[in-house]
């Protein structure tokens, strides 16, 4: 795509480029973009900092957050995805701000690979299969039902952080 576009990406780092990235921006001073063009040049730069995010939403996940089931539904991957969101939004509205290239950056990278692992598609519909086949929901409208109140909550907390 063309550089700037929404769908334009970054090829040192990989990651989606901004209309409004700095390259771009008609407010960005030369030291703003020699800045981040030093900053993109570090190979591996990006990659190791989702990787490390990812791993750090692993961790957390994995040691420190308890399994809550109340009879079919898995609370905690739920409760999981809702703040998922709400964080996604929080690091989408710092990143909305005009700012320097590094916070550019590490939102991203933090959208990437802490959003990326703490929050799960797979779970959600894997949760909504579960509730349909349980023995309460006889008309198997449950797991439809669950992934749009997820959805409708998931949109309502990225927009509350906003």
């Amino acid at each position: 795509s063309l550089p700037g576009s929404c769908c334009a990406t970054d090829a040192a780092t990989m990651l989606p480029r901004h209309a409004d990235d700095v390259q771009y921006s008609r407010v960005a001073t030369q030291d703003d973009v020699a800045a981040d063009q030093r900053h993109r040049a570090e190979p591996g730069s990006a990659l190791a900092q989702v990787v490390a995010w990812g791993a750090l939403a692993e961790c957390l996940t994995s040691v420190f957050c308890p399994i809550v089931m109340v009879g079919a539904l898995d609370v905690s991957a739920t409760i999981l995805n809702i703040s998922g969101a709400f964080l996604a939004g929080i690091a989408h509205s710092a990143d909305a701000t005009p700012s320097a290239p590094r916070l550019h950056s590490a939102c991203a990278t933090f959208q990437a690979g802490f959003i990326g692992v703490f929050t799960s598609f797979t779970v959600l519909f894997e949760q909504a299969a579960r509730l349909d086949t349980s023995p309460g929901c006889e008309n198997r409208a449950c797991g439809a039902g669950y992934v749009l109140a997820v959805f409708a909550a998931q949109l309502a907390a990225a927009a509350a952080a906003a």
